[in-house]
């Protein structure tokens, strides 16, 4: 959960608005209506000013001062929502790590900063090790995997040889040759349900393949705005 401050940066003599993201589908609504009272909240502009932003992932403060899309806003704290401590530790040091400020490539990280390794504490070698593994195979090692692997050993590979250490305020972080892909072009939110819908359409161009980046995905029942 986040708390973002929103104004007009054109008329700031307008006020401002406190917003808590993620937007509950039933405040949705009232939200726009409060925005649009401001001169902001356009479907498509970058149009609210974030004059604060609290939150416990701190690199978001990079945020504040800049103008952005209410809905992109929202997008990226419902992805962010879901994340347990260590993916939270990998996508804010990944954040530093490539200098990310844009609200394209901090959603599009959402989808691949789990393939990073980030280490908060060397005490436990054979913990890093293990933890090291997980990303390098997809997310996941089978028990026999694990039972076989030199845990101490692959961390101290990692920790000693790696070219890719960055040391971050959130951890010393390791990308695994992972590269930034644009699963979100700017305009078309990937599918994504942070909570339950009885149905889910996606809508694309006529001569858009099944499964097309330009795909709009409704959640339904949904807003209206």
């Amino acid at each position: 959960m986040m708390h973002a401050v929103l104004s007009n940066s054109r008329h700031p003599e307008y006020g401002q608005l406190t917003v808590p993201f993620p937007i509950s589908r039933g405040a949705y609504d009232d939200t726009v209506a409060a925005l649009a009272s401001l001169g902001i909240g356009d479907p498509v502009g970058r149009d609210c000013r974030v004059d604060e932003l609290n939150s416990s992932f701190l690199i978001l403060k990079r945020l504040e001062k800049v103008a952005v899309n209410v809905d992109e806003l929202d997008y990226l704290a419902k992805r962010l929502d879901s994340s347990d401590i260590n993916e939270a530790a990998k996508f804010q040091a990944m954040t530093v790590k490539w200098g990310l400020f844009e609200m394209t490539d901090l959603i599009n990280l959402t989808f691949w900063c789990q393939q990073a390794t980030i280490i908060t504490d060397f005490s436990d070698l054979e913990d890093i090790g293990r933890r090291h593994c997980m990303p390098l195979n997809g997310g996941s090692c089978s028990t026999e995997e694990l039972e076989r692997l030199d845990a101490r050993k692959a961390a101290l590979d990692l920790i000693l040889n790696s070219e890719s250490t960055c040391v971050t305020p959130y951890g010393v972080v390791y990308d695994n040759d992972m590269k930034l892909e644009h699963h979100y072009d700017g305009q078309h939110f990937p599918c994504y349900l942070c909570q339950p819908a009885m149905l889910v359409v996606g809508i694309f161009p006529k001569n858009a393949p099944e499964g097309s980046s330009e795909t709009t995905w409704l959640t339904l029942p949904c807003s209206e705005q």
